[in-house]
């Protein structure tokens, strides 16, 4: 049901997408699709959080493998050049459905919240990465953690991430390699 409602979601757009949509595309009856995710807001939030964590566990985010790096790593450059493969990796996975959420968010109250709540996350791993990054290094000079947790949300948001991937055609290495860069260049002494 996660898929079809993924493909649908993503090539329909979540307010012309149904419950009844999603269960034919599904192959299951539209009751059993109700008494899963209870409605389409449901739905929509069980499949972005699968998505961006990459299996149904209940593991934080940053406590996956994938994340380890970004705060065990030696040095701020290698947590940030961890930290933008985590980010390539989010957004690869799940930059489609921010989207989604981003555009139905515009036009549905209902998905407002959960808009605010997944930005509200973003905004908190960013800080997350911030606090790290400290742990084993300064902040460029001048730059406050909030000025550092904003510049980390703008780098990283799936909004660049379709621009440079999706929209200008870059491949996944250079917007990766690019991220780590320009991170390292934004947040970090130069000395680093």
């Amino acid at each position: 049901m996660l898929a079809a409602a993924r493909r649908l979601f993503v090539d329909r757009g979540y307010g012309a997408t149904t419950m009844q949509a999603i269960a034919d595309e599904g192959g299951v009856a539209v009751q059993t699709v109700y008494a899963i995710f209870r409605n389409k807001r449901t739905l929509l939030e069980e499949l972005l959080d699968v998505t961006i964590a990459g299996d149904d566990e209940r593991v934080a985010v940053n406590q996956r493998e994938w994340m380890r790096l970004v705060f065990t790593g030696s040095s701020a450059p290698e947590r940030l050049r961890s930290y933008a493969a985590a980010v390539r990796l989010i957004n690869e996975r799940a930059g489609d459905l921010l989207g989604v959420v981003e555009v139905a968010a515009s036009v549905d109250p209902d998905l407002v919240e959960l808009a605010q709540v997944t930005e509200n996350r973003r905004r908190t791993g960013a800080r997350s990465v911030i606090d790290a990054l400290k742990t084993v290094g300064p902040l460029r000079t001048g730059i406050s953690d909030e000025h550092a947790v904003d510049i980390m949300g703008l780098l990283n948001s799936p909004a660049t991430f379709r621009q440079l991937v999706c929209h200008a055609g870059w491949s996944l290495d250079d917007y990766e390699a690019w991220l780590a860069t320009a991170m390292t260049e934004q947040l970090l002494p130069s000395e680093q």
